[in-house]
């Protein structure tokens, strides 16, 4: 009996020091490093890169790095063009709009590498993923071209920059006047035709302003360009939703249905 007991205890103890033993691996995954001197450092994902593409991280400030050394985050000592995340092919960016089933629509699939490039700012953080792909940052410079899909581009003011993993942009600041579809756009199909422009579902933000994209690149957050009908609250009806009237210039917070949540003019 004691020997199967000691054995039982052996056998737990040991199962304890491999759980540390993860567990200090998992925490030693990621390092932070206050750098000394401005220095160059590779992100993930690298294969060859001449020196001026490497970026430059600022002296005195703080890096994460991956177990290989590689840096995830930091903040730039000077601009430097940067890829932009591409998003997995299996979660590729999906246009809101399924056709119907009987509707036959050829589809051209690149499985190859997009090589989509920005100029982000120095002194300013940025963040990559595990691709060594920009999700976050500020970039620089005149308007930039955004590649949505293999047809769809969007022009973007410099500013803060980010995306989503499938690759799909998640806010930025609009360069001009856009037409987007909002979330929950399928409300709306008719209800903003105005200037003889019919685009169902389609609404017009305001360029120079902030906006926020789910992941198929719906607006979640914007400025109106136009008076605009948008599902709203009812202020005398409690949790009652209609089609309301907002005017133009108002700054308007949709949920995942499309609902605005909050509406602010400016």
């Amino acid at each position: 009996m004691r020997v199967v007991f000691s054995r039982v205890l052996a056998g737990a103890a040991l199962a304890v020091l491999l759980v540390m033993g993860n567990n200090a691996g998992a925490d030693a995954a990621q390092v932070t490093r206050t750098l000394e001197e401005n220095t160059r450092i590779t992100p993930p994902g690298v294969i060859v890169a001449k020196r001026s593409e490497i970026p430059m991280f600022k002296k005195g400030t703080v890096v994460t790095l991956n177990e290989y050394g590689e840096v995830l985050e930091g903040t730039l000592a000077e601009d430097i063009s940067l890829p932009y995340e591409t998003g997995k092919s299996e979660g590729a960016a999906r246009m809101s709009y399924t056709p119907p089933t009987y509707m036959y629509v050829p589809m051209y699939v690149d499985s190859g590498p997009r090589y989509r490039i920005l100029p982000f700012k120095g002194d300013t953080r940025v963040v990559f993923n595990d691709r060594g792909e920009v999700v976050f940052g500020t970039i620089s410079g005149a308007a930039q071209s955004i590649m949505l899909d293999y047809s769809n581009h969007i022009l973007v003011a410099d500013g803060e920059i980010s995306f989503h993993k499938n690759g799909m942009l998640a806010s930025c600041t609009l360069n001009d006047d856009s037409f987007l579809r909002p979330a929950g756009w399928q409300q709306l199909l008719n209800d903003n035709f105005k200037d003889n422009v019919a685009c169902p579902g389609y609404v017009e933000f305001k360029g120079k302003k902030p906006v926020k994209l789910n992941e198929k690149g719906e607006v979640l957050f914007g400025t109106l360009d136009k008076d605009t009908k948008l599902p709203g609250y009812n202020k005398f009806a409690t949790g009652v939703v209609a089609k309301l009237l907002y005017e133009a210039g108002t700054e308007v917070e949709l949920d995942g249905k499309g609902v605005v949540v909050k509406a602010t003019k400016k």
